[in-house]
């Protein structure tokens, strides 16, 4: 055999071995997947082996969403069996988010859930500048188990409900009519955007990687942040970097205890807000209560690069102060004339303000308001000007209020 022979069959030989390893991979993934017996339908395709080598090409994350699984899925699982709905759900979350609460998309999606604006609003969570629940892991998740049930009521099928997720229904339904109305995904999926597409893989993957990850040599870990915490009631303005003054919590624990902060930031309340902390440290707070409360001067704060950027918010909002005489943070009243077109959601949005807190304020049992009715309504006091002129904004202005936002 000629030396240019033998380098083409040596050539077709290494190939003929790629192809048959690359096939047996693809026949582990698959016989494991099958193994797990979900009723999310597990059902293995060339598109999902791209986002298990993502998981493998990462172990530190993988290390990190198992730790974080940890603790949120036992939360997870009460909430989605309460629903009467798969626990495998969870992992729809885990790929969503990576079990971050505090994860946000380019569109805006945000929370363990990774859910939309749109979907937020429909099941009535709180979302404005300070406070935003789909960052609440228990109340969002209690959304996103309802929204699976009511989406599940019109597919059928969970692969289908895990796409609607990812994209719309109206979306999906298009795409369900171009591929002459079949139900099963995998006919759907060449018709779908990518949103829609591949979220479902993604969701395979996940659980490939969450039950197999000891077989790829990734080791368990533990949470990166305390588990035993308490809860401790906030009824007034109050800065994380205060609590962290006093307690010795870092501002960085308190983001990841509590995400639904917004601007590290705990906003006023007349029911207030229930904050955690670990437990270790709660004493500390309750022995320091009136410490927290009053007005602290920047110089006895320790600095935080993020708290640097908001620096201008925290001095007005939260009483921190740079002179030696601190100042009280002060409320005044300002009039809202409700326009056509208004909702209650998006006059709080527009005031920086809690929706219950409008609803208390004008003794509104419900959260209807009608054209040309007058709202009260308690801004910070050094801003009343700008929350005046709201009031004259036309409706494409005040649109902007909530982008900027």
């Amino acid at each position: 055999m000629g030396v240019k022979k033998k380098r083409v069959f040596l050539f077709g030989f290494l190939l003929f071995c790629f192809v048959l390893t690359k096939a047996g991979v693809d026949d582990v993934y698959q016989a494991r997947l099958s193994a797990l017996k979900s009723p999310l339908e597990l059902s293995y395709h060339p598109s999902v082996r791209p986002f298990i080598e993502e998981y493998l090409n990462n172990p530190e994350m993988v290390k990190n969403l198992i730790g974080r699984s940890k603790y949120y899925f036992p939360l997870l699982e009460k909430i989605l069996r309460a629903k009467g709905l798969p626990i495998d759900l969870k992992y729809l979350a885990a790929t969503a988010s990576l079990l971050d609460p505090s994860a946000v998309n380019a569109n805006g999606a945000s929370g363990i859930w990774m859910m939309a604006y749109p979907v937020s609003k429909m099941y009535k969570l709180k979302v404005n500048t300070y406070i935003d629940e789909r960052r609440d892991p228990v109340k969002s998740s209690a959304v996103a188990a309802q929204h699976l049930k009511d989406l599940y009521s019109i597919y059928k099928s969970w692969p289908l409900v895990i796409a609607s997720y990812g994209c719309s229904p109206v979306t999906l339904n298009k795409c369900i009519h171009i591929s002459n109305n079949s139900l099963y995904f995998w006919d759907i999926y060449p018709h779908m955007p990518v949103a829609c597409k591949e979220l479902y893989p993604k969701v395979i993957a996940t659980v490939y990687i969450l039950n197999y990850y000891r077989e790829h040599g990734i080791t368990s870990a533990e949470p990166k942040f305390e588990t035993e915490t308490d809860s401790i009631l906030v009824n007034k303005w109050l800065s994380f970097q205060q609590i962290s003054s006093v307690t010795g919590v870092s501002v960085e624990e308190m983001r990841e205890l509590n995400p639904v902060f917004r601007k590290d930031i705990i906003p006023f309340n007349v029911d207030g807000y229930a904050v955690r902390i670990p437990k270790s440290k709660s004493k500390n707070f309750a022995l320091l209560k009136d410490t927290v409360f009053r007005s602290i001067n920047l110089s006895e704060l320790q600095a935080d690069p993020i708290d640097k950027m908001k620096e201008s918010s925290v001095d007005s909002v939260a009483g921190i102060t740079k002179n030696t005489e601190p100042q009280k943070f002060t409320k005044k009243k300002v009039i809202y004339t409700v326009k056509k077109g208004d909702n209650l959601a998006d006059i709080a949005d527009w005031f920086d303000v809690p929706t219950a807190d409008i609803k208390s304020w004008n003794k509104l049992k419900k959260n209807a308001v009608k054209y040309g009715q007058k709202l009260t309504i308690w801004v910070e006091g050094n801003k009343t000007g700008y929350y005046k002129k709201i009031n004259k904004m036309s409706a494409s202005q005040k649109k902007k209020i909530k982008k900027k936002d």
